[in-house]
């Protein structure tokens, strides 16, 4: 099983899964604690060991700007997190509902396993994108759970563009929500107020 963290309210407490960004680790998105305190909160550390203390979900080619994440390493990456998911809902006997998200490299993650169908209480992408092989999946994809997708008008890391990109995919969702803060590749205090009302109206 994926090493993790928890915060554990009770049993029956809506559970909020957060997976971190590439170089991270699971100790960095923990952090939001404060203000998610009536929730239960896991964050999964992710399995390839860099440098610094930092972990990645999957490779990342930099030398190869046509294709610099495979598809099929994410797919990996994505059954590793489900199963993870699955042992500690079954070790803490968790019955409450779940939101799926993370940052980054962890939202373009919990983007395929929405883009795979699981059924989540909602989902959050922070900072991410779908990939370019997802856009007929995604395009074709039935479904109303509701998802928060935020990124920053300012973000040197992953651009603006692939996010608003990604936007446009899943506006056949009538419960989708997408929001821009100026902010870089980070998160700012609009955003998580934005993301504190999202998990309200989608968890009470």
């Amino acid at each position: 099983m994926l090493e993790y963290i928890d915060h554990i309210d009770s049993a029956a407490s809506p559970t909020l899964v957060l997976l971190h960004g590439y170089g991270s680790n699971k100790e960095d998105l923990f952090g939001l604690l404060p203000y998610f305190k009536d929730y239960n909160l896991v964050c999964f550390q992710a399995p390839i060991a860099m440098d610094m203390g930092g972990f990645a979900w999957y490779p990342i080619d930099w030398n190869n700007g046509a294709k610099i994440i495979n598809s099929e390493e994410v797919a990996s990456a994505k059954s590793l997190v489900l199963g993870a998911i699955e042992d500690w809902t079954a070790s803490n006997q968790i019955t409450g509902r779940m939101v799926i998200g993370g940052f980054s490299q962890g939202a373009i993650l919990s983007t395929a396993i929405y883009a795979s169908g699981y059924e989540a209480a909602g989902y959050v992408f922070l900072s991410g994108y779908a990939l370019p092989e997802w856009r007929n999946q995604l395009a074709s994809l039935v479904s109303n759970i509701p998802v928060f997708q935020s990124h920053g008008t300012e973000d040197p890391v992953i651009p603006f563009e692939w996010a608003h990109a990604t936007s446009e995919l899943l506006t056949t969702n009538s419960n989708y929500n997408f929001h821009a803060f100026t902010m870089g590749h980070s998160l700012n205090m609009p955003c998580i107020s934005k993301l504190q009302e999202f998990l309200k109206n989608t968890l009470s």
